[in-house]
């Protein structure tokens, strides 16, 4: 009888018997395996690799959800700790690294500012970007106030594109309004424009700034004209001081440089150089102004002050002007050294006061203004002049005896008014008889060739002879010729001596 080669399950061959007790115990071994094995799940089949009782016990020491794992610790360039945070050692990173990589200054980084993961982000700019941003001119903000004395710079060949912080074509600005443009409002130190030869032509206004500094638009230390600005300049509402220096002002509009409540100008060698007969030259309204060695061509009004406002100027000069300094409604001018040229070097009206030298008035009419008042006398030369009968004859008055301000014509035996105003004019005429007697004489002022009033007359008989005296008040303007005829019923003559015939005329109000 043979057996099975695993189980041992006894195989009767054919001419064995069988016995029930050799299957009952084939049956006995079968249903014991059987009942070992673990049933099986259709798609699945056991592992090739045997499961050891070591890789169990290995398993089964394991905690739910734990991770055995050890980072390692990093030293060098590249730092970390036992939980796994990682940094970038101090120091490692410098200018010359962060330079080589994006052209950006690393001690311009502030510290805390840029995280390394950022840094990652600035590596990445490219040497092109930079080069571009290179080429651009730095941006230029204004501040609300000064906090150092700033310096700008102007020249014609700028760019108003530039920082205007260099004397150079490429920082300077190329027009003075845009360096204007960048003043603080609050000036609490010095701020100065310095214009470069050249014509600008453009307005420049100074407006609402204040503080405890200046500013200072500076064209040259001397009277020069190669810094030339065609517009106007103004001040406006400044309660800083601002200054106007060695620049050529040729604008001719009304006004060539104007300031209204500034509390603070200086104006020194300017030269307003483009004659306007109807315009100023300086006017100013409620400021206060130091006009110092200027120059003013052919205005109307050379320096006008006007509603409380004080000016101070001191050897200026000028030409072909119509007045020198007129001040008005409580103006009040006061000129020392040299004085501006002009037909009528001092006018004063609603309470304006002009005082020029040191005389130190109170009034326009007070009793030290001798310089500044219209002032002449006329006399008779010695020498006969006769008078014939019933024409009226111009009275021959060439002798000069005083000449303020330009008011006597001797040559011409006459006064031309200077400066409009209230005029006295006192007459004193000795007259004697060319034959036996005199009757019916009388002196007249003519003006502009025009019978005007008879001064005096006398209509009794005289054989010695006969004085006329004579005198009145009236307001006279600019310009009009004043003359002074005689008329006689018979011939006359004029041969009293200077002091018995003479005219004056002073301007009183």
């Amino acid at each position: 009888m043979q057996t099975t080669g695993n189980l041992g399950l006894k195989k009767p061959e054919g001419t064995d018997i069988v016995d029930i007790a050799d299957l009952n115990g084939n049956m006995d071994i079968l249903d014991n395996a059987v009942n070992g094995k673990v049933d099986k799940v259709t798609g699945k089949q056991l592992s090739t690799n045997d499961y050891t009782a070591a890789e169990k016990t290995k398993l089964a020491g394991i905690a739910t959800g734990a991770n055995n794992y050890v980072h390692p610790n990093h030293t060098g360039d590249v730092i970390s700790t036992g939980d796994g945070g990682t940094a970038i050692a101090a120091g490692v990173i410098v200018n010359a690294d962060v330079n080589a990589s994006a052209g950006i200054e690393a001690s311009k980084i502030g510290t805390g500012v840029v995280s390394n993961a950022e840094f990652g982000y600035l590596d990445g700019v490219t040497s092109g970007i930079q080069g571009q941003l290179n080429g651009k001119a730095p941006l230029v903000t204004t501040p609300q106030q000064t906090t150092g004395n700033i310096n700008f710079y102007v020249r014609t060949d700028g760019n108003d594109s530039n920082n205007g912080l260099n004397n150079t074509v490429g920082g300077a600005f190329k027009t003075i309004g845009k360096a204007v443009s960048m003043i603080p409002q609050v000036i609490n130190h010095e701020v100065r424009i310095n214009v470069a030869a050249g014509t600008y032509a453009e307005e420049v206004i100074l407006l609402g700034y204040s503080g405890a500094g200046n500013i200072i638009i500076l064209g040259s230390t001397a009277l020069d004209t190669t810094r030339k600005i065609t517009g106007r300049v103004a001040g406006q509402r400044c309660s800083c001081r601002i200054e106007f220096q060695g620049l050529n002002l040729t604008d001719v509009s009304t006004m060539t440089a104007a300031y209204t409540s500034c509390v603070e100008v200086y104006m020194y060698k300017c030269l307003l150089s483009s004659p306007n007969s109807s315009g100023y030259g300086i006017y100013a309204e409620n400021s206060n102004i130091f006009v110092n060695e200027c120059s003013i061509l052919g205005r109307r009004n050379a320096v006008y002050a006007h509603y409380g406002t004080e000016i101070l100027a001191m050897n200026c000069t000028g030409s072909a002007n119509t007045s020198a300094y007129q001040a008005g409604y409580g103006g009040n001018i006061q000129v020392t050294g040299s004085v501006i040229g002009a037909t009528s070097t001092a006018d004063a009206n609603d309470g304006g006061i002009v005082t020029i030298g040191s005389m130190g008035i109170v009034n326009p009419w007070g009793d030290s203004t001798r310089e500044t008042r219209p002032f002449g006398s006329l006399n008779h030369n010695p020498s006969a002049q006769t008078i014939a009968a019933g024409v009226w004859t111009k009275l021959n008055l060439t002798g000069l005896v005083e000449n303020n301000m330009g008011i006597c014509d001797p040559a011409n035996s006459r006064f031309i008014i200077p400066q409009s105003g209230r005029y006295t004019l006192t007459m004193r005429m000795g007259f004697s008889p060319v034959s036996t007697r005199l009757s019916g004489l009388r002196v007249s002022m003519y003006i502009n060739g025009t019978w005007n009033c008879q001064l005096s007359e006398i209509n009794g008989i005289s054989t010695d002879g006969i004085m006329l005296n004579g005198a009145t008040v009236g307001n006279f303007e600019k310009g009009w010729v004043i003359e002074f005829y005689a008329q006689s019923d018979q011939d006359a003559m004029l041969s009293q001596s200077d002091a018995y015939s003479h005219v004056t005329m002073i301007r009183v109000a």
